[in-house]
């Protein structure tokens, strides 16, 4: 008997199996309701935000005469779009806001976060398509898999198969494939279907396909891990009830002790400031003055005097264009400058607290399949960081193109009412248009958690081939 044999073998038990049919088919019930559940809900989402940012654009087109700089702090939304994938996974996205609000001066933080929306049980963690996959999956695997060798040992098949010849290798190796093809089913068909509900019918486009693909992938090797050590453990320990103890117990830890000790350690390791802090040192920086800078009224002196000396004059009432404008921008730039300091900072420490939390994949393959999960999903820190910056440059141009129109419309120093603005200015400002990120972005974000996931691998399998050539009857 080779491992082809025990493979073919192994399909048709499997298939015959009462347990693996009942749970087959409450995982993949339970699986395609959320994943109804969940494209119904990133329709509706994707609805609404269309149906909010037409009605600001009219109100923002149709503002009237006013000032040009009440009129920009009147602001605008930028609205995140939610990648095909987010309905499988999505991950960060409802606790980091779908919009920015855009106006003159600062930089908001992303507001409107579905998750402010949940009840107070969406703290012990929502059951989204992602979490059957990532844990109940493996918990499916573990069911079928804790005896498959145990059991031949304990009922006298194994003693049988070992003098008949089969090796250990050729045993699992055929227990192996069969489980790992029969529990890919899930994934695979659980990308696919996502993938349709939400594009209701219509074709994805290619990098939403290569992203479905990749993480499906994924999928299968993190289910392989399970596989292999489900076995491993099988065929090492003596009797099946053992076996079901290690095997419940390493799924208990990877699915939910570890990560949560990880995103604690996290937490620990690089806190992040309070929103008073965060927002208090932007005004210090802004009023006193980066390091060499001066202070505001000491900048303010500094660029006046450099502006009287460039023009030749020696009042600013005399400047041939808005004085108070172009004070503005400077200003504004000087203001942008504090803030992408302290956003970058803010940004580093989610960064330093993702890489304190990968720390926890090497102890667990579930951290790591999370982490890749969300990346390929594009509902991570990184595609929101990429988000947000895009939307900070956006809101940079609009406001710099207003007062540039308030600069050149007006002459030396002019009160909010000698010029007024039209409708012509608001519409001339172009609607933010957001292009996401491709997939290579996804997979750099994602490199060291693929890392981690194929080292799982690679050491599941070796204990696999560890307990093949200790197999006895």
């Amino acid at each position: 008997m080779t491992a082809a044999a025990v493979l073919r073998k192994e399909l048709r038990a499997l298939v015959r199996d009462g347990r693996f049919v009942v749970l087959a088919v409450s995982l993949s019930l339970l699986l395609a309701g959320l994943l109804f559940a969940s494209a119904q809900q990133q329709r509706r989402l994707a609805h609404e935000k269309a149906q909010v940012s037409e009605l600001v654009r009219q109100q923002w087109d149709s503002q009237g005469d006013k000032h040009p700089h009440r009129g920009a702090h009147f602001g605008l939304y930028a609205f995140r779009p939610d990648s095909p994938l987010a309905v499988l996974d999505p991950g960060l996205g409802p606790y980091l806001g779908q919009a920015l609000w855009l106006e003159p001066h600062r930089r908001n933080m992303a507001r409107f976060r579905p998750a402010a929306d949940e009840p107070p049980s969406v703290r012990f963690g929502s059951f989204t398509p992602a979490f059957v996959l990532q844990a109940l999956l493996p918990l499916l695997i573990v069911a079928l898999a804790f005896n498959a060798v145990s059991l031949e040992r304990e009922s006298g098949t194994l003693r049988m198969l070992h003098s008949a010849g089969l090796p250990g290798r050729a045993l699992l190796a055929g227990k192996f494939l069969a489980l790992l093809a029969v529990v890919s089913l899930v994934p695979l068909a659980a990308v696919g279907a996502g993938l349709a509900l939400v594009t209701a019918g219509a074709s994805p486009g290619a990098d939403a396909v290569w992203r479905a693909a990749v993480l499906a992938g994924t999928f299968l090797i993190y289910c392989g891990v399970f596989a292999a050590l489900a076995l491993a453990v099988s065929a090492m320990v003596a009797s099946s009830r053992r076996a079901l103890f290690v095997v419940l117990g390493l799924w208990i830890a990877f699915v939910f002790v570890v990560p949560r000790l990880g995103a604690a350690s996290a937490q620990a390791a690089a806190p992040l400031p309070t929103a008073e802090r965060f927002w208090g040192d932007i005004q210090r920086d802004y009023a006193e003055g980066l390091p060499g800078d001066g202070a505001l009224a000491v900048r303010n002196e500094r660029f006046d005097a450099e502006l009287l000396r460039r023009h030749n004059v020696r009042r600013l009432e005399d400047l041939p264009f808005g004085a108070y404008a172009l004070r503005r921008m400077e200003r504004d730039a000087y203001a942008d400058r504090v803030h992408a300091i302290h956003f970058g900072r803010l940004w580093d420490r989610y960064a330093m607290q993702e890489s304190v939390a990968r720390i926890a994949s090497a102890l667990s393959p579930t951290t790591a399949m999370r982490a890749i999960s969300m990346k390929l999903s594009g509902t991570d820190l990184a595609h929101q960081r990429h988000f947000e910056e895009a939307a900070e440059q956006y809101r940079r141009r609009a406001n710099i193109k207003i007062d540039q129109w308030d600069m050149d419309n007006t002459r030396g120093l002019t009160s909010f009412d000698d010029k007024y603005a039209g409708d012509a200015l608001w519409r001339s400002v172009d609607a933010f248009h957001y292009t996401p990120p491709n997939i290579a972005f996804a997979l750099r974000a994602a490199l060291p958690d693929l890392g981690l996931l194929l080292a799982w691998a690679t050491a599941a399998c070796g204990l696999l081939v560890l307990a093949a050539r200790r197999l006895r009857p």
